[in-house]
């Protein structure tokens, strides 16, 4: 049996977690009150009301002591499974328990892969959709720490597990604020954008939630490409590189501080990475624009497309997946191996090349692009590199097993590992149970990166 002062550590944060959850149903409450969606209008209230009961009971749990690291990334692991779960339920009148569990997983990861077509459910479900994008892209913990859980090292346990250590202000409440902050102002100014642009006040709303959370769900099964716009495909493309760079990088744009932000390496691998996947991508589909949009979308693991993916020459959807495996910039919402671990693996390489032709007492540094990386560092990041492609590649044996061509079973486990959202068709509602719950599982540890999830079943394991 748990220990009631090992389950009280849970509870507490948990309740704010259900009170978090609670808040996600006011939004599409009103969406389905304005057009008239009685039945989703009920289940939204219903849900709301049951779980803000439950999550101000549990949040008076007081715990004897502070999370340990390794509990504070099980409860992560937790809290974004709940999420999921508890997502599935709206989607229970028009569809089953499990495709309602994948789209609310889809969505809390930001992945953007669906089972669904957009254009047949009600308008309250496709923004509960986007808005559980919009909120797995900011964290679950840091909405809870920005907002109701009590500053100390509980907080700063739950903080570094789902957002990294970046702490810009030395508070971490304060510092989830921050991050809160820039996070609603580029929702704000987004949605305005995507108005501008000819987005419908509706569309632009569900859009820039999932584009700033690098989620990609969108209001049509053809995404952008439905607008035929270049301005829209414009704007959301930049907004696509914002939501995958990393948050703290926003606070340099003040007086004295900009000469900082030229100098950030993932931000110039950012935007020279989309460069060179848009223009292979464009050189392929016999479009610059089109190539540019749908190589950002890969790298930044949005997800939106502006053509069919599965229309896309071989030599396009290569150079997507090639996008979808590296990801965005570490402490944004993007997934995929991420930029900072990929110039730690350059300056690996860099260090093997140079000890292979100096002598051996000579002293070789670990550095890449004028950064340096402690060994200790380069060597985590390698070992999770390989953890990453050995699930992938374990995922992937499982979908060709399954019956999937090579192509296809990579892509759709590249997609949803790297939370991404991009599909060659393999992802459908007649997809087999055990391939839908794969994927379920690919999403929820590409988003955590793989540890918390291992954690959490390992104390799973224990108890049983």
């Amino acid at each position: 049996m748990v220990p009631m002062q090992r389950l009280s550590r849970a509870v507490g944060p948990i309740g704010y977690v259900l009170l978090v959850f609670a808040g996600s149903m006011i939004p599409p409450s009103l969406v389905a009150g304005i057009y008239r969606e009685w039945q989703e209008l009920t289940i939204f209230l219903g849900l709301g009301g049951a779980a803000a009961l439950l999550g101000a009971i549990a949040s008076r749990f007081k715990p004897d002591r502070a999370l340990e690291p390794e509990e504070a990334l099980a409860l992560t692991a937790l809290a974004y499974l709940l999420f999921s779960l508890l997502g599935a339920l709206p989607f229970l009148p028009v569809t089953s328990f499990l495709d309602g569990w994948f789209e609310a997983a889809s969505g809390i990861t930001t992945t953007g892969l669906s089972v669904l077509r957009p254009e047949e459910l009600p308008r309250s479900l496709v923004l509960f959709r986007s808005l559980y994008q919009w909120i797995g892209g900011a964290g679950i913990i840091v909405i809870s720490l920005a907002l109701l859980l009590p500053p100390g090292r509980t907080a700063l346990a739950l903080y570094t597990a789902e957002h990294g250590g970046k702490n810009l202000a030395g508070n971490v409440r304060l510092t989830a604020r921050r991050v809160g902050l820039v996070y609603l102002a580029l929702t704000a100014v987004g949605f305005f954008i995507y108005w501008a642009c000819g987005m419908p006040v509706y569309e632009a709303g569900v859009h820039i939630l999932s584009t700033v959370s690098t989620g990609g769900f969108s209001v049509y099964s053809d995404s952008i490409g439905h607008y035929a716009s270049p301005a829209i495909e414009g704007a959301v493309a930049f907004f696509m590189l914002c939501g995958a760079t990393s948050f703290p990088l926003f606070w340099l744009l003040r007086p004295g501080r900009f000469s900082t932000l030229v100098k950030e390496r993932q931000l110039w691998a950012l935007v020279v990475i989309s460069l060179i996947l848009g223009g292979l991508s464009g050189a392929a589909m016999g479009t610059a624009g089109g190539g540019l949009f749908q190589g950002i979308s890969a790298l930044t693991t949005t997800g939106f497309s502006s053509v069919p993916t599965g229309e896309l020459p071989a030599a396009a959807r290569w150079v997507l997946l090639i996008g979808m495996l590296i990801g965005g910039c570490g402490g944004s919402t993007a997934g995929g191996i991420k930029l900072f671990r990929l110039l730690a693996l350059f300056a690996l390489a860099r260090w093997l090349y140079a000890r292979a032709r100096l002598p051996t007492e000579a002293e070789v540094p670990l550095r890449f692009l004028g950064e340096h990386f402690k060994a200790e560092e380069v060597m985590r990041m390698a070992a999770y590199v390989g953890i990453y492609l050995t699930v992938l590649a374990a995922a992937t044996t499982a979908l060709v097993y399954w019956g999937y061509g090579v192509e296809q079973a990579l892509f759709e486990v590249a997609s949803a590992q790297g939370t991404v959202g991009l599909s060659l068709g393999g992802t459908e509602a007649t997809a087999p149970v055990g391939v839908k719950l794969i994927l379920i599982a690919l999403m929820w540890m590409g988003r955590l990166e793989i540890l918390p999830v291992v954690l959490l079943l390992r104390k799973v394991a224990k108890r049983a």
